[in-house]
């Protein structure tokens, strides 16, 4: 049986019982005296016959039935939530807005958030991201086997490259040159770089790529990502959320991810044990919940209102 604070004046009035004819009604009930379909009470005006068919009206009256449900108040909604079975109770997650779906990551540790943000669609992790950092930010925390597999990647674009190596100041330029092809390349032009680097064999090219220093990889990736932003998608989550992870403390974590649309927060939420589940559940807004109520569950709606 829920136990829930009922209204008991409103459904008086709507029956057309006083308080203390009703408050007799609900007694004899929990006696176990008639508790037939049928059951009629005398009151000051006459009689009147209460039975399933009568209470099911209620169904066709969403605003009385919230009123005697007292719906506005948490703790009625989370004792009514405390009965749905975890398929019945996911269902509620929808109705849910995304700071109030992201009031359930307060659940999850640092760790837990990291796997969270794993798992999105790159396309959000990329949007959470751009929110607070760029790629100069993530690029510290890459490995150098993760660098260059970038400039492995067959989406590496060599006319992006170019372009970055264009704008790149004169005397960074130079030494990168010298670096790999000896002092003899010190007294060559921008010009002559660039032709020298656009008409090598693609093996040289690769090997000239992965050959540059760690601070330069760095410099580059930042430098194509603003060339074409595109190349984000070519780094894992994990990589992506580095930044996030090791700058932001929790709560600033999850203040992000409230700007993430519901449909990708409801199956973080779902990962949460069933109690926490139901807390989260329970900031449902009023109508929604007693829409779906009313919808998918009409004997629990008969049950509470049988007391």
């Amino acid at each position: 049986m829920i136990d829930l604070s009922i209204d008991i004046s409103y459904i008086s009035r709507y029956y057309g019982l006083s308080t203390a004819r009703m408050f007799e009604y609900q007694l004899g009930m929990q006696n176990g005296e008639d508790n037939g379909e049928n059951i009629t009470i005398k009151t000051e005006d006459g009689e009147i016959t209460v039975n399933g068919a009568l209470l099911q009206k209620l169904l066709e009256e969403p605003e009385k039935l919230a009123q005697i449900l007292k719906l506005e108040d948490p703790q009625n909604r989370y004792l009514i939530i405390q009965q749905f079975n975890e398929e019945d109770l996911v269902k509620l997650l929808p109705f849910l807005t995304s700071e109030q779906l992201a009031f359930g990551l307060q659940y999850f540790t640092v760790a837990g958030l990291n796997e969270l943000l794993i798992n999105l669609p790159k396309e959000q992790m990329i949007f959470l991201l751009l929110q607070h950092f760029t790629m100069e930010d993530v690029v510290p925390f890459m490995q150098v086997n993760e660098m260059d597999e970038f400039l492995e990647s067959t989406h590496l674009e060599k006319k992006d490259v170019m372009e970055y190596f264009k704008g790149l100041e004169y005397e960074k330029l130079q030494k990168l040159m010298m670096n790999q092809f000896g002092p003899e390349f010190k007294e060559k032009s921008a010009k002559e770089y660039l032709e020298y680097i656009e008409n090598m064999e693609d093996r040289d090219y690769q090997r000239f790529l992965l050959g540059m220093q760690t601070e330069e990889k760095m410099e580059m990736i930042t430098g194509l990502c603003e060339i074409n932003p595109d190349y984000y998608y070519e780094f894992d989550n994990s990589i992506l959320a580095r930044p996030m992870i090791i700058n932001m403390e929790k709560e600033d974590i999850i203040k992000t991810m409230t700007t993430l649309d519901p449909e990708f927060l409801v199956p973080m939420i779902e990962e949460l044990p069933k109690d926490l589940i139901q807390v989260v559940a329970t900031q449902i807004d009023p109508t929604d919940f007693l829409e779906i109520l009313s919808r998918e569950f009409p004997d629990m709606i008969m049950e509470m209102l049988a007391g």
